[in-house]
């Protein structure tokens, strides 16, 4: 396999976009019976469905702030690359727009370049881009997404004073099983979900690798040995439910050169967008991978607080 330059910084941004509080530890209706596992999938498969289809929910845009550090043994920084991201958040999911990569100074071109790039190789290991899933109205949580997981709720508790589920998974399949990265990559992840009781949403995700993975005969190729991955989400007062902030940490190799990554990626200024965003009424690819969100009017979307007045600071 040829990898591209840069392929292992794309990839730590990649199995983040695979796999974005506080939490309360009393328990809460604990004369309730938890529901079963079956219920709250289906559940949770509508709920995303219906965000997806709808659009009866307003149009966040807000400000991404990514940090990717790669490590030493010790994990000390050797090397860090920052960038700042205009995301729209359309049919749940986020559509970026990469705005700067801090200590260099690119051109409109370059940015956008950067960002193709990114998508691309993003497209290597999952089935299709969020900017391409949301033009379409399709959501990421599907029926054969979650149908290669167990599922057990453990508990009810309180997430920020709402009643929510804590629920575990695991792969079904045995880690070797499916003919892609991709399936071999679930196969290998185990974790909780947080889930809102009420709408059926999630509140906070955790994902562990729980078994190495190796790339060619006897791994020669490379491995992933470790990806911990921590999703916080936030709930906005129309009942929309936001990536706030995510974590993620790798450590993988490549032939003879191992490496160890760490992610952080934080949300702030929340705004919501008047007119309709075209990814929303787009009936094609093509439609979906125009450059600049745009109005009816053919201008750029201007963001506005709830008081009709231009949103200060996310930039156009």
């Amino acid at each position: 396999m040829n990898w591209p330059r840069g392929w292992h910084f794309k990839a730590v941004l990649c199995i983040g976009g695979i796999l974005a509080a506080t939490i309360g530890p009393d328990s809460v209706r604990a004369e309730e019976p938890l529901p079963s596992a079956t219920n709250l999938t289906q559940r949770l498969i509508e709920r995303a469905r219906d965000v997806a289809e709808n659009g009866r929910h307003p149009h966040y845009t807000f400000l991404s702030r990514s940090r990717l550090e790669e490590l030493d043994a010790k994990g000390k920084v050797l090397e860090a690359v920052e960038k700042l991201y205009r995301v729209d958040w359309i049919a749940g999911l986020p559509v970026k727009t990469l705005i700067e990569i801090k200590g260099r100074d690119l051109s409109p071109e370059e940015l956008k370049a950067e960002q193709q790039g990114d998508e691309k190789f993003q497209e290597r290991f999952t089935a299709t881009s969020p900017r391409k899933l949301a033009a379409r109205r399709q959501s990421v949580v599907t029926e054969q997404l979650l149908d290669r997981f167990r599922f057990d709720v453990r508990e009810r508790i309180l997430w920020e004073g709402r009643p929510t589920l804590v629920v575990t998974f695991a792969a079904k399949e045995s880690p070797d099983s499916g003919s892609t990265i991709q399936d071999r990559i679930l196969n290998r992840l185990a974790g909780t979900i947080w889930i809102d009781e009420e709408e059926a949403d999630t509140a906070r995700v955790r994902i562990t690798l729980v078994e190495p993975l190796t790339l060619g005969w006897l791994g020669i190729l490379g491995s992933l040995t470790r990806c911990d991955f921590d999703l916080h989400r936030r709930r906005m007062p129309e009942g929309l439910w936001i990536n706030q902030r995510h974590s993620l940490h790798i450590h993988c190799r490549k032939l003879a050169n191992t490496m160890r990554f760490r992610k952080t990626e934080l949300a702030s200024e929340f705004q919501i967008v008047e007119d309709g965003h075209p990814l929303l009424t787009a009936q094609s690819d093509g439609e979906a991978d125009q450059d600049e969100p745009q109005n009816h009017h053919g201008q750029p979307h201007q963001p506005r607080t709830a008081t009709g007045h231009p949103a200060e600071g996310i930039p156009q």
